[in-house]
């Protein structure tokens, strides 16, 4: 059995690093997935000046998605603005929101404001809320027009597919009435929505809903829904039930959930585990190897178009824990990273991941 060099600093550094170096939080809401790569050649395989006329529209949209996950942003931004102009509507707003630094700078980019206005026309809604929430370029004439536009879009979607757009029905609603709002939540939550599901937990957790004597029980209730959303392959669940642990000071629940994420295809957790096993174990510690791999193939994956600083971190890290070890374990390690990269696809969730997400039954092992 391996050894902790030092355990309490173990619980100091997991509780410092996990916390600080996900890169993600909890707002950060995903439908259940199937992974829908899991044919498709790895990003970093792909050579920059690759054909695209030879690709169909949708894998010119699934690379494009893929490339920004793993902030290649530069491929990403030629493969879905490609996508767009082959009339795929979710690869012109993914694309008007890449280049308009995620979404932040819409009235800055003409281009981006063409893209995601065609996107609208097209009457997909995520790309109408961000019109309705963001387009300040608009007349104020024009942005009302796009409102009743994106309510007459929910009301339809809701008549179509109730169980899914009743959560978006609930945020849209809140703020003007509240008893209708609580109805669609309510039916959101019946429905398994994710999104409805991690509201309930964090409502629980801020005494919003339901009656708990002790706080130990509020916040077990929370973490039973989180754990339902990270079964069924809910990243946001599984990362917040990290958090979770780490707070309560159970340290090695809290990795096996940072390790669930990484089987769940979490490109964030490959460089925090990385990063923490090759820092508190030994080289002859099967948990330094794996360290060792984690970071291999978080480098391999990811680019450069975001979180520089912390892929700078990860490669010193590796660097400086590798020339601690033998040759022959660089060779294990490189072809386990291989291989870990070929059983899963990573990716960085966001919001504009989910909003172009492809929902599926498929579900992981679970935890308990």
């Amino acid at each position: 059995m391996s050894t902790l060099v030092k355990p309490s600093r173990l619980k100091v550094s997991l509780y410092i690093f996990l916390l600080v170096a996900s890169g993600q939080s909890f707002a950060e809401q995903v439908e259940v997935e199937a992974n829908p790569f899991v044919s498709l050649e790895p990003v970093e395989k792909i050579v920059d000046d690759y054909d695209i006329q030879a690709m169909a529209p949708q894998a010119l949209f699934e690379h494009g998605r893929l490339s920004r996950a793993q902030f290649h942003y530069q491929r990403a931004e030629k493969y879905l603005r490609a996508a767009a102009d082959e009339g795929i509507v979710p690869a012109a707003y993914l694309y008007a929101v890449l280049i308009s630094d995620d979404g932040k700078k819409l009235d800055y980019s003409p281009d981006a404001q063409q893209y995601l206005t065609r996107a609208a026309k097209a009457d997909y809604i995520p790309a109408m809320k961000l019109l309705v929430e963001k387009g300040e370029w608009l007349s104020v004439n024009h942005r009302t027009i796009w409102r009743y536009k994106y309510e007459e879009a929910l009301a339809a979607w809701y008549e179509d597919a109730p169980e899914d757009a009743a959560f978006s029905l609930y945020q849209y609603t809140y703020s003007t009435d509240k008893e209708k709002a609580e109805r669609y939540l309510e039916e959101a939550i019946a429905a398994n929505d994710v999104d409805a599901l991690l509201h309930k937990a964090s409502q629980i957790e801020l005494a919003e809903r339901g009656f708990y004597i002790f706080p130990s029980s509020r916040l077990d209730a929370a973490a039973e829904v989180k754990k339902q959303i990270a079964n069924a392959g809910g990243i946001p669940g599984t990362k917040s039930l990290y958090r979770d642990f780490i707070r309560r000071g159970e340290s090695p629940k809290a990795v096996e959930w940072r390790k669930k994420a990484i089987e769940q295809g979490d490109l964030m957790s490959l460089a925090a585990l990385g990063r923490l096993y090759t820092t508190n174990y030994t080289p002859e510690d099967v948990e330094y190897t794996d360290g060792l791999v984690y970071l291999s193939a978080y480098l391999d994956v990811v680019g450069q178009g975001r979180f520089v600083t912390l892929r700078e971190q990860a490669m010193e890290q590796f660097e400086l824990a590798s020339s601690r070890v033998s040759n022959e374990t660089i060779e294990e390690v490189e072809h386990r990273a291989a291989a870990l990269r070929k059983a899963h696809v990573f990716f960085y969730y966001d919001r504009y991941w989910q909003k172009t997400t492809v929902k599926s039954n498929t579900a992981s092992k679970a935890v308990n």
